[in-house]
């Protein structure tokens, strides 16, 4: 198993007041946003963290609402509950809610209250802001997009049917990403750094800003973040007949992440939000590893899968969100699109090696037919002294003909 020791970790939001003002200068210029802009002055951190219990403001039903108010079953986590969990993924999150459950084993299928499906169309919504991201209708179960949880105002899992508010992929609930979002009154800046080391392969670190400040006050206002993370890998993928060495540490994940938004009011009943979202994440191998070759005891993990198990996932999502307050009644707009590009494969090599694990192999005539054989001489193919794989069968054009002598 992987084991992490931390090596550093720091966590800065709008509400530390004992970073220097160098710091904070530097900070606001990295993200491109004007260095004179003042930072907002909420409650000290000692004081969030020891005082009475902050309430929590969600949109579950469509406008804003106390939680403690909302008349469904709802879990929520802020961005200072997450950074306090060390959550990265919605992986992390289902650890920390009631009646979730995660498949990680690569289709990333979401079950909430046990109801999951394994084709077809799902029954967990993923809300972005306000656009669904959740795979439509396949086959076999989907490999869900998860967004990084690096400037999110929160994070809400909706437990139960949402059919009603969010469609017909809702039907055992909605999980809802909701980012931070420009202000038009004051300026902020967030930023997280982690540096953590793998026992027995690669360091881990991360490194991500955010800022955002009124262009106009009170009229216009922009938000800008940037973050990077690698995982570093600890598998090393080997040649399963030579046994040499194909790449160190093959199992590592990286993402980058940009986030874009602004705010414009040209009324006190009318926003217009635009937004730009991007993510690519790349996984170079998978982190299963053989335990005929490994030894973990001693962090030694290797995989002899013959194929490199690669997984890029990128996807961008612009949208363009209009709020107009006619009093009793109030109009929401959102228009996005949404595009994701990933390549996932999947390998066979155990299960051919299951079926040769019988001995039966195809040996060729020379009049260029097969039959069927036991060849004891390479049956086991795998046991304790290694993969001994079948020797490859000559091209068509190599093999030996049927030939007529005539005798004279």
């Amino acid at each position: 198993m992987r084991r992490c020791k931390d090596i550093l970790a720091l966590h800065m939001s709008h509400d530390h007041r004992g970073l220097p003002s160098a710091l904070i200068a530097a900070l606001l210029a990295a993200s491109g946003l004007c260095g004179a802009a003042t930072m907002a002055a909420d409650a000290p951190a000692d004081e969030a963290s020891t005082g009475p219990l902050q309430e929590i403001v969600v949109t579950a039903t469509r406008h804003e609402e106390s939680l403690s108010k909302v008349p469904i079953s709802v879990t929520a986590l802020t961005q200072e509950a997450l950074d306090l969990r060390g959550v990265k993924d919605f992986q992390d999150v289902a650890r920390f809610t009631p009646g979730v459950n995660i498949d990680n084993s690569g289709t990333n299928n979401i079950s909430i209250r046990g109801i999951a499906s394994t084709g077809g169309a799902g029954t967990t919504g993923i809300y972005l802001d306000d656009t669904p991201i959740q795979m439509r209708a396949l086959a076999f179960n989907p490999d869900e997009a998860l967004p990084k949880s690096f400037d999110i105002e929160r994070v809400e899992v909706l437990r139960g049917p949402q059919g009603t508010l969010f469609g017909a992929g809702s039907e055992g609930g909605t999980v809802r990403y909701i980012t931070t979002q420009p202000s038009l009154t004051k300026s902020s800046i967030y930023a997280r750094e982690e540096v953590s080391y793998t026992q027995g392969g690669e360091p881990s670190y991360e490194a991500g800003i955010a800022g955002g400040m009124p262009i106009i006050d009170g009229t216009l206002g922009v938000r800008a973040s940037v973050w990077y993370r690698r995982d570093g890998g600890y598998v090393d993928r080997i040649d399963p007949v030579t046994l040499a060495t194909v790449q160190k540490n093959a199992n590592y994940d990286q993402t980058m992440l940009v986030r874009l938004a602004a705010v414009w009011a040209p009324t006190d009943k009318l926003t217009v939000t635009p937004s730009y979202y991007y993510q690519d994440r790349y996984r170079n191998d998978v982190e299963s590893y053989w335990p005929l070759y490994s030894d973990p005891g001693h962090d030694r993990f290797f995989s002899a899968n013959p194929t490199q198990r690669s997984a890029p996932d990128r996807f961008y999502l612009p949208a363009l969100k209009i709020e107009w307050d006619l009093g009793a009644t109030k109009l929401i707009s959102n228009t996005s699109y949404y595009h994701r590009q990933e390549e996932t494969g999947y390998d066979g090599t155990l299960y051919n090696l299951g079926f040769y694990q019988s001995g039966v192999f195809l040996n060729y005539l020379p009049d260029g037919s097969t039959t069927s054989a036991i060849s004891p001489g390479l049956y086991p193919l795998l046991d304790g002294h290694g993969i001994h794989l079948p020797r490859a069968q000559p091209p068509t054009a190599l093999r030996p003909r049927s030939t007529t002598a005539s005798k004279t």
